[in-house]
């Protein structure tokens, strides 16, 4: 792109809507339109909300309305309209979008929470965070020697789904209290033959090199484990 002015290239990274290299150029393109009694051009606006695409230019228009509804930034709006392009220009009206696709197609700017939000309103979001965290459950307890992975899988699908007694923990909780039992049970398992065979002084003695946020860490989830 280059400035309708003076011709010379834009700066780079420059806002999709820019036609002049700088704020000189800008005014004296004013200047002109005016005396020449040219109108201004229309704002500029974002692809999609003319897109070819019905389901597209449906969820553009969307994201803009809950924008100005919500009070988003015009910069969150077209980065919003940018993670929808991603992901619905290329696909056939009304298929609905995996969530863990949303996570890892958009680019990097746009706000994976955002481009949800606008999916579930428009019933075009297939929720399968589940599927994959319980494949990643599966996954991990299956890597675990034989006596311990029953009870690490079912300890893991309680934090995940809740029981009686707790509420459903984040898939981040489980990654890291996950993350910080995994070496001790490893551990553990070339003397021990099971879970409950684990004493006071093996938990006592696998926390003692550990400090700060790692100690306080591996107490949380042991505690939860154990529980």
């Amino acid at each position: 792109m280059n400035c309708v002015h003076c011709g010379k290239p834009l700066p780079e990274g420059s806002r999709r809507d820019r036609a002049d290299c700088n704020r000189n150029c800008s005014a004296l393109t004013s200047y002109y339109r005016r005396k020449a009694g040219i109108p201004p051009p229309p704002r500029w606006q974002h692809p999609a909300l003319t897109s070819d695409n019905p389901a597209l230019r449906s969820a553009a228009a969307h994201a803009k309305q809950l924008g100005e509804t919500n009070g988003w930034s015009p910069s969150l709006v077209r980065c919003t309209m940018d993670g929808l392009t991603a992901v619905l220009e290329d696909r056939p009206p009304g298929t609905p979008v995996k969530l863990t696709e949303v996570r890892t197609r958009i680019p990097r700017h746009a706000s994976s929470h955002r481009v949800a939000e606008v999916l579930a309103d428009l019933h075009l979001l297939e929720d399968d965070s589940s599927s994959a965290i319980r494949s990643w459950i599966e996954a991990r307890a299956g890597e675990l020697p034989a006596s311990f992975a029953g009870d690490v899988r079912a300890w893991l699908l309680v934090l995940l789904n809740g029981d009686s007694r707790a509420k459903p923990r984040s898939h981040t909780c489980l990654y890291v209290y996950f993350g910080c039992v995994r070496p001790l049970l490893e551990n553990w398992a070339t003397t021990r033959g099971h879970l409950r065979e684990i004493t006071v002084a093996d938990i006592t003695a696998a926390l003692s090199p550990l400090r700060g946020w790692q100690r306080r860490n591996a107490i949380a989830a042991l505690r939860s484990l154990f529980r």
